[in-house]
């Protein structure tokens, strides 16, 4: 069995180990939809050709880098915390399979008691 993950926001949208229930999963989510919707609204406001189009824009590469990380790295807790392997994180980039494996994600129940992740996201000790 796997040591206690750990505490804070700093393991939640960064860290690699651990396990990640649904309901945890899905507010990290609407975080980082959250996060990326104010350099899209920038984007969308801005005067074409302008220097607001182009802070925009970087904007947007410099929040998605970490969101996109981060996305990662909560999926693979998910996946653990549903006993499955974390390498079907790689089945979301397929733009085809990318909304079914999300479903999955966010609909598959979380394995009974600890395994080798460490324990269930909702059981004492977590």
């Amino acid at each position: 069995m796997a040591r206690r993950p750990g505490t804070g926001m700093r393991w939640l949208l960064f860290g690699v180990s651990g396990r990640l229930s649904r309901r945890v999963y899905a507010w990290s989510l609407l975080f980082w939809i959250a996060v990326l919707a104010i350099p899209v609204s920038a984007v969308v406001r801005a005067v074409p050709d302008s220097s607001e189009m182009t802070m925009a824009g970087f904007a947007i590469i410099f929040s998605f880098v970490p969101a996109a990380w981060s996305i990662a790295v909560m999926s693979i807790k998910r996946l653990h915390d549903a006993g499955l392997p974390g390498i079907l994180v790689g089945v979301l980039v397929v733009p085809a399979a990318s909304f079914f494996m999300l479903l999955i994600i966010m609909l598959w129940p979380s394995a009974k008691g600890p395994n080798r992740h460490g324990p269930g996201p909702n059981q004492p000790g977590y």
